[in-house]
């Protein structure tokens, strides 16, 4: 790696800037932690959670309401009394989940929107103590998978700002914060998800990148041209990397065979950080045990064992903003047998959830729609919502909300949709006390029946 310096006249060995050091501290400190037996790394997470749960108790009224019968000394058996925090909580609790006071040396606050696979929206608070820890692990995931961070990326994913607009798309100087200011790489090349298949595959050939970026339904559609007879030629490719959905059976090896190169998982959360990266030398992922303390818990609140599945509760371990305990984030994982590479951290084998279904425009292409929860709910305050596409230009809106709009800001509410959308459909306003989960369990913000 050509790495930055920021010392005036040093060039090299480089001395990177204040923040890329602390950034490669934690990165240092990863590369021991990953080894340690999984009762290691509990005992320190028991440690780091002792500290976020007395902020807590202290500076979050709500935790000084729930909390009131833990004792001075937490251990296992405390903890677990917790009870687990649900996404209509946070919603219904916000301003008594935020911390009144946080340290000064976790550095400014930032409001975080996310709408999770439930479709209920959230709004939560980061600080840049957080920021920090995501670039660390984002580090620790080019390690783990030996990037050759001077390679150009490119990146089919949601750019709300327009900076990616099709066909053109956009572009970037570097990888992003986590690499920016510590080693030089390879340019970025960026294409918003609500292109078109034809323009993804007319972009990634005049682009030719050596790593992609993208979510599982965007390159499950590339690789069904592939199937159908349709030439991409990607010369240059050494890896694909998939973040933000559930990735299905079949995907990588589908990778392997069409695209000739390994495709690599990510399972992240926007109001969690990091919660597994996949093994370098297997398939299935490791649980970012030094990010948080993640559970696997059967519908009587009990740990799962290998081979289990179960709902997914998380806690950050570093947010003192907006401390999130025994959070339920909405999806559900398969618990795995510890990892032959080694490491201690736990498994996980997959991370079961819905996929977006395909939204299906007149004019006969097709896009999977990610909806700007942030815009949205600065017209209409969303506790939940659901799309129906019942016709090719007819969508049904299910929303359940504590304030239901007029028609002037139900308008803005719809035109909101519309460009998110891209496409004028003729929409339905439904106003609804709840949406109901599938059979399944499952919840999916949008649906198409039209065939």
């Amino acid at each position: 790696m050509d790495f930055v310096s920021t010392m005036p006249g040093l060039h090299w060995p480089a001395l990177p800037g204040p923040r890329a050091i602390m950034r490669l501290g934690l990165l240092h400190q990863f590369a021991a932690t990953q080894w340690w037996p999984v009762e290691r790394l509990a005992s320190m997470q028991l440690r780091q959670l002792a500290e976020l749960v007395a902020h807590a108790r202290k500076h979050s009224p709500y935790y000084a309401r729930t909390l009131a019968h833990l004792p001075a000394q937490l251990d296992e058996s405390a903890w677990r009394s917790i009870p687990v925090l649900k996404r209509d909580t946070v919603q219904e609790e916000k301003a008594a989940l935020r911390s009144t006071h946080c340290p000064q040396a976790h550095g400014g606050r930032e409001t975080i929107f996310s709408s999770g696979s439930t479709g209920k929206p959230i709004a939560v608070e980061q600080t840049t103590l957080t920021q920090l820890f995501w670039e660390a692990f984002t580090l620790r995931d080019h390690e783990w998978h030996a990037r050759d961070v001077a390679g150009k990326l490119c990146s089919i994913r949601f750019f709300p700002d327009g900076s990616a607009t099709p066909p053109q798309g956009g572009r970037g100087p570097n990888w992003g914060s986590a690499t920016a200011d510590l080693v030089r790489t390879g340019p970025v090349a960026m294409l918003d998800v609500r292109s078109s298949v034809d323009q993804q595959i007319a972009w990634l050939e005049r682009e030719q990148p050596e790593y992609l970026l993208t979510h599982p339904t965007i390159l499950d559609t590339l690789l069904r041209t592939l199937e159908d007879g349709r030439p991409l030629r990607l010369e240059r490719l050494r890896e694909v990397r998939t973040v933000s959905e559930a990735l299905p059976e079949g995907l990588r090896e589908r990778c392997r065979q069409l695209l000739g190169v390994s495709l690599t998982d990510i399972y992240s959360a926007r109001e969690t950080g990091y919660l597994a990266l996949q093994c370098p030398e297997h398939d299935h992922y490791h649980l970012q045990a030094e990010n948080a303390r993640i559970e696997i818990l059967d519908a009587g609140g009990q740990p799962c064992g290998p081979g289990d599945i179960g709902r997914v509760v998380v806690t950050p371990l570093h947010n003192f903003a907006f401390p999130l305990l025994r959070y339920e984030v909405g999806d559900y994982a398969e618990v795995g047998e510890p990892c032959p590479c080694g490491r201690g951290l736990p498994v996980i084998r997959r991370i079961l959830g819905r996929q977006r279904n395909m939204l299906r425009l007149p004019d006969g292409r097709c896009h999977w729609p990610i909806l700007n929860y942030k815009a949205m709910n600065t017209i209409v305050p969303l506790r939940q919502l659901r799309m129906i596409q019942v016709e090719l230009e007819r969508i049904e809106v299910d929303i359940v909300t504590t304030h239901r709009p007029d028609e002037a800001t139900e308008l803005r509410l719809g035109e909101e949709i519309q460009r998110n959308l891209g496409y004028p459909f003729k929409l339905e306003f439904h106003y609804v006390d709840a949406i109901p989960r599938s059979a399944g369990g499952k919840f999916e913000d949008f649906m198409s029946r039209v065939a």
